[in-house]
């Protein structure tokens, strides 16, 4: 299957003549008791009921072509988003990334092996946690959001279609093989502010301003109300170079600028690092003006950890959820503080436990799947992401 931009996922077709006249006479018998049978049993009032999503998926395991998506997309929470403004000046191929106007961009390549794990390991994580609800969040990178498909089509960028991976492949087939996982749609809604600083131009993740859109979508999905963006104090910090900065030279690059958004609950951070040491009353969002300026992202709940809790001490009803993540989480949990009591999280690169028990073990009603669209079609990645359940 092709995630072709402009075109819907396709199987080429195979060349061979029609069935003999004869097989059609025998269709159109069948087609007729059909219908007789249907008219009879709507008459008695029994009618079939139709069959449960879940029973589409019972063959999944068997093939990952019957994995294949619904014709429409999974509904956006929200309204598709506006037309984008191209670009006035064409794409560069730099050290492996793509660079437009002074940002960079990483390429994004399906790969059906690797997302029908994913798609398996999320469904069946649904089923492995006891009492929990199960949200996915799929975060699509900067390129499908920022640069409009017309953009991309004409200058050929090697880059499969976001959109049509995520909302019409790797959705849909979860919603088939367990209904129960709810998914969380990002791309209308991100790309309905793309002229906002919602990605960074010298690094792989969002912004914060970026994760508090997805956080948005999130409380819609569950049904809650989100705190708006004026309830928090907005500080900015600038000089960040990230990590593309060293791929294609600084000089390629536009400097960035370091957004974040403090809440003023009474909120605090433990975390275990990767050496197994335990740091405790951390802040969820430290002041940067202690930091160097290439080490801005580390203000957000300290970066990547293996396992941290975040805690909110006004609050004292027991909610808890367990978040999975790599390093877009930490801009999108210390939005989650607003609604828990304590936020337990672990990154699945270095997490060593197992998701279901942990979510068992601090009695979490919610386990939150946040990742990137490029990591459900690394093998590595999926293979460790999936050892957690």
């Amino acid at each position: 299957y092709v995630f072709r931009r402009g075109g819907s996922p396709f199987r080429r077709p195979s060349r061979r003549r029609g069935p003999p006249w004869i097989v059609w006479v025998l269709l159109a018998l069948a087609l007729i008791v059909g219908i007789t049978v249907l008219i009879i049993r709507l008459a008695g009032g029994s009618e079939e009921p139709a069959p449960e999503s879940s029973q589409l998926a019972s063959t999944a395991s068997a093939s990952s072509q019957d994995l294949i998506p619904t014709p429409a997309p999974t509904p956006e929470p929200t309204s598709t988003a506006p037309p984008q403004t191209a670009p006035d000046s064409a794409p560069q191929d730099i050290g492996g990334l793509m660079v437009v106007n002074g940002g960079a961009y990483e390429y994004y390549h399906f790969s059906e092996e690797a997302t029908n794990k994913y798609i398996t390991t999320v469904a069946n994580a649904g089923n492995a946690l006891s009492g929990a609800t199960l949200y996915n969040i799929v975060v699509p990178t900067a390129m499908d959001v920022r640069l409009p498909d017309s953009y991309l089509t004409e200058h050929n960028v090697d880059s499969s279609d976001q959109r049509k991976a995520i909302d019409r492949y790797i959705y849909p087939s979860i919603h088939a093989m367990n209904p129960n996982v709810k998914t969380v749609p990002l791309i209308n809604a991100l790309a309905s502010h793309y002229t906002e600083h919602i990605y960074f131009d010298s690094d792989r993740t969002w912004t914060q301003l970026g994760a508090y859109y997805a956080y948005e979508q999130f409380c819609q999905v569950k049904g809650i109300q989100a705190v708006s963006l004026d309830q928090f104090e907005k500080k900015s910090y600038e000089g960040f170079m990230g990590s593309f900065a060293s791929q294609v030279g600084e000089e390629a690059l536009y400097m960035d600028t370091v957004d974040a958004y403090y809440s003023s609950a009474n909120t605090s951070l433990d975390f275990t690092d990767s050496d197994g040491v335990t740091q405790e009353g951390f802040a969820v969002i430290a002041n940067g003006d202690d930091y160097d300026s290439s080490l801005l992202y580390l203000i957000f709940a300290a970066g990547d950890q293996p396992y941290k809790v975040l805690h909110n001490s006004d609050l004292n009803d027991g909610s808890a959820c367990v978040v999975v993540q790599e390093s877009f989480g930490n801009f999108f949990i210390p939005f989650l503080t607003s609604h828990y009591q304590d936020v337990y999280v672990v990154d699945y690169r270095s997490y060593t436990g197992n998701v279901p028990e942990l979510a068992s073990q601090v009695s979490a009603s919610d386990v939150i799947i946040l990742t990137n669209v490029i990591m459900t079609s690394t093998d590595s990645a999926v293979d460790t992401f999936a050892s957690l359940f």
